[in-house]
């Protein structure tokens, strides 16, 4: 059986590890620059305050209503995230990452699935904090299926599915267009062949759901009749990394730009060595306001090949700092920017080309390794590259945001 780990309302979740006083209060977290509503708790559900909401629109009804708005803390919960997959790896053994909140696990068919379920949750509430909805099925679509309705329950949050009788009734009750796989797009296409029900898509013929729709829409029909079609335990390695930002006022001086791309760059590459891989190619990107701009909006990108596979953080900014001077229109207004690290590949798998030197110089290894340990350790920012700024600077508005509880000796909780 499979088992999808999701947590709810992560971002919620984490500001309330620190913050007790907003259980059971309407709070949301806001985007970047507070811009729109990214995380609700039920409480600010029931308002209803709804996802992907423009602050300044319901500002003064979820004030009235009692309700919390916070920033964006990434960091923090970044960090959270890292704390539970750990455990998760621990309890499972392999594990898939899905997204920042969700993880899928495969589990012997003779276990005790509800039992060991309520375990993991408890142990994820007690250790750090964070409610957690379980949804346990024979496939991974299925699995998504249960944690919607695990999600939807008030007290043990864990839902199983089982092929049989029940489960003919949540397909039929189920809408095809909240199906795993299928999305905006493909849903009007099916409604219109007169499939509106997750049952429905089970019973089409398979054939004709991969002459029209491809491969991957057949999978999911398969693994709604509890045909397993994907794997749940191998994690793969991203194919791209990617950090931006929009800012809260527009740039319009190379420098500032290069110290924030060279920020952005080196988030990027603590990601791409945090899973043991490497990149031959970084893009950079800059964006003007499409608000302000009567024909929309303007920008540039440059890809940068390393000549190599890479994880040398100053190599990337290097590159990425030529780029931006390809890109970048003096007198022009920024308004976000960010870079990608392409051509992506497992540090254990690589393979040079005849004209390359070295797979991997020994050295620079060493030497990233060596400044990864200190900035997890002492903290982000400890040791860090010239062409970044001396004291972290954010280019992004965040009215609401919390301390960096769990990475800053400085924010660490006090306990009076």
């Amino acid at each position: 059986m499979f088992f999808l780990f999701d947590c709810d309302n992560f971002f919620v979740s984490c500001e309330r590890i620190f913050r007790p006083d907003l259980k059971n209060r309407p709070v949301i977290v806001l985007s970047s620059n507070d811009g729109c509503v990214v995380s609700r708790s039920y409480e600010a559900k029931a308002i209803p305050i709804a996802m992907g909401a423009p602050y300044f629109k319901i500002e003064k009804v979820f004030r009235a209503a009692g309700g919390t708005a916070l920033s964006s803390n990434f960091e923090l919960y970044s960090d959270i995230s890292r704390r539970l997959m750990s455990l998760l790896r621990q309890e499972c053994g392999g594990i898939r990452i899905y997204s920042v909140d969700e993880a899928f696990a495969s589990l012997p068919d003779d276990t005790d699935h509800f039992r060991f379920a309520l375990h993991i949750r408890n142990r994820i509430l007690k250790e750090i904090g964070i409610p957690v909805s379980i949804g346990i099925a024979p496939t991974k679509t299925l699995c998504k299926i249960a944690s919607s309705l695990a999600k939807s329950k008030t007290f043990d949050k864990i839902e199983i599915l089982t092929p049989g009788q029940s489960l003919q009734t949540v397909l039929k009750n189920f809408e095809v267009k909240d199906v795993w796989g299928v999305g905006r797009r493909i849903a009007p296409k099916l409604n219109f062949l007169g499939i509106f029900t997750a049952l429905e898509l089970s019973s089409a013929p398979l054939k004709m759901i991969r002459q029209t729709f491809g491969i991957n829409l057949e999978k999911t029909a398969m693994e709604l009749n509890g045909i397993p079609c994907q794997d749940a335990t191998t994690e793969e390695t991203a194919r791209s990394i990617t950090v931006s930002r929009s800012f809260e006022r527009e740039i319009s001086n190379i420098g500032q730009l290069e110290a924030i791309i060279a920020g952005f760059t080196d988030t990027a590459c603590r990601r791409l060595r945090a899973q043991n891989a490497a990149a031959r190619e970084i893009a950079v990107f800059l964006k003007t306001n499409r608000f302000k701009n009567p024909v929309g909006q303007s920008g540039g990108s440059f890809l940068i090949p390393l000549g190599g596979p890479c994880i040398h953080t100053g190599h990337f900014i290097t590159a990425a700092k030529f780029g931006l001077r390809q890109i970048f229109t003096p007198g022009e207004a920024y308004k976000s920017a960010g870079v990608t690290l392409q051509a992506i590949e497992e540090i254990s798998s690589l393979q040079s080309s005849l004209f390359e030197k070295s797979i991997l110089p020994p050295k620079e290894q060493k030497l990233m390794q060596v400044f990864d340990n200190v900035n997890n350790r002492l903290g982000a920012h400890t040791v860090f590259f010239a062409a970044q700024t001396v004291s972290p600077q954010n280019f992004t508005r965040g009215s609401f945001r919390s301390p960096a509880y769990t990475t800053s000796w400085d924010a660490l909780p006090v306990v009076h």
